[in-house]
């Protein structure tokens, strides 16, 4: 819901889609709720527009451990794309080791 993370983000809408999708499904498995449209995907794309280095587009995969009593562990991978995404990404940890 934040305006500034939201314009870093092209494809916000498209991302809130999907978390509505995941919040579905952990609420399908929390409980017998026949109701609802379970929606899992696997990885997905996810861009972030930085003022200093423009776009940045990252592979995102998800982890999921659920225990019986239905305690759970989600894990996020995030990945830059080789070439000018991976550039920029190295850009931007150079910039901020140095500060």
């Amino acid at each position: 819901m934040n305006p500034d993370r939201r314009a870093r983000m092209p494809s916000w809408e498209e991302a809130v889609r999907r978390e509505v999708a995941v919040f579905r499904m952990d609420a399908a498995r929390a409980a017998d709720r026949s109701e609802f449209d379970v929606v899992e995907t696997p990885s997905l794309l996810k861009v972030l527009v930085l003022p200093e280095l423009g776009p940045i587009e990252f592979e995102n995969v998800t982890l999921t451990y659920s225990e019986p009593d239905g305690r759970e562990l989600r894990v996020s991978f995030y990945a830059p794309h080789p070439g000018p995404y991976l550039e920029r990404t190295r850009a931007l940890f150079l910039q901020r080791a140095r500060t």
